[in-house]
């Protein structure tokens, strides 16, 4: 697809290329809008198969940045850095490189941490440009959200926000999942976890007496909240009846694999938060620290109960799909 069309068809605003030959760096920096504020997002470092497909993940990342800005009601925008991974790259050069071009961007473009990228990278950012959240907690900061986001939709589904003696099955327990079953098991949430890497998972269940699931079952575990907080696409309109949860709200990025898996989630009476509505966490406490100049509490993030509702409420009230919902709030807001 030609470049200048694909920029129409996600609304992107802007699409730079940053090349270091020196350090080996090869980076694409999107800015999808900055209608309500500085665009906001984090840096993913993949080796990509090829230059289309980094620019395609770029501007879809930086697309799904704005819509979550936007439902969060935050004063900013979406934006997103993909570094295409090589062997020969340096990796110290390369972030300071990348640093430079982020500074000449005047603020416009404001990073963090993604998929691939280390504290230690922001760290060389940092070097170059203060337009980067290089001691922001994002596990932390995000698992809060996800928290906030279960409750709301407990409520709603069951009509008692407690998650007391709640059965919830997390799959993945990456930064985001570990603090999350950390924070379930101190509401005294009965646990169910899994994790490719089966030594983590048998190490979160030990620590946290929860019951380890095969990585291939859990989301088939009947329980009442499921907290997918690992790969994406993995809800579909086929496989929506076969769950056995009631309410689905976790981290993982792109969870539906097409918009009509969220339909059929609905229709089988699943309350679905839609991913970008949930794990805005870390979004919004970066957002409301530039902003004001100074480091803030997590409790921030608890906003997202509010926002959560919001969605929820809508949908019910409209007889349509929450991410159907979610979107629409996001255009209007953008618009």
């Amino acid at each position: 697809m030609p470049l200048f069309k694909q920029l129409d068809e996600t609304g992107c605003e802007m699409l730079t290329f940053v090349s270091d030959p020196a350090s080996g760096l090869n980076a694409l920096i999107a800015i999808h809008s900055t209608k309500r504020g500085p665009a906001f997002g984090g840096i993913r470092t993949l080796s990509y198969q090829s230059q289309s497909a980094a620019v395609t993940d770029a501007l879809r990342l930086a697309q799904a940045m704005s819509m979550k800005a936007a439902v969060a009601d935050l004063p900013a925008g979406g934006g997103k850095t993909v570094v295409i991974k090589t062997e020969n790259m340096d990796r110290a050069k390369a972030f300071e490189a990348l640093g430079r071009a982020i500074e000449r961007m005047g603020g416009n473009y404001f990073t963090g941490l993604d998929v691939g990228t280390t504290r230690e990278d922001l760290l060389e950012i940092a070097r170059q440009t203060n337009y980067v959240a290089k001691d922001l907690d994002f596990g932390k900061a995000t698992a809060r959200g996800v928290m906030a986001a279960i409750r709301a939709a407990v409520k709603h589904q069951f009509g008692d926000e407690s998650l007391e003696d709640r059965s919830v099955a997390v799959q993945g327990l990456g930064a985001v999942g570990a603090e999350l079953v950390t924070m379930l098991h101190a509401e005294g949430a009965e646990l169910f976890v899994a994790d490719v890497d089966q030594n983590l998972a048998n190490e979160v269940g030990e620590k946290m007496e929860c019951e380890v699931v095969n990585a291939a079952r859990i989301l088939s575990a009947e329980v009442d909240i499921l907290a997918p907080c690992a790969l994406g696409s993995i809800f579909t309109a086929q496989n929506a009846e076969s769950l056995r949860c009631r309410v689905i709200a976790g981290s993982a990025n792109n969870q539906l694999a097409t918009p009509a898996a969220g339909d059929a989630l609905r229709k089988a009476g699943i309350t679905f938060v839609p991913d970008y509505v949930a794990n805005a966490g870390a979004l919004i406490k970066g957002v409301t620290e530039y902003v004001e100049g100074k480091e803030v509490g997590f409790d921030v993030v608890d906003r997202i109960y509010d926002n959560v509702t919001m969605v929820l409420e809508r949908a019910d009230k409209e007889g349509k799909a929450t991410n159907d919902v979610a979107e629409l709030i996001a255009r209007e807001r953008l618009a």
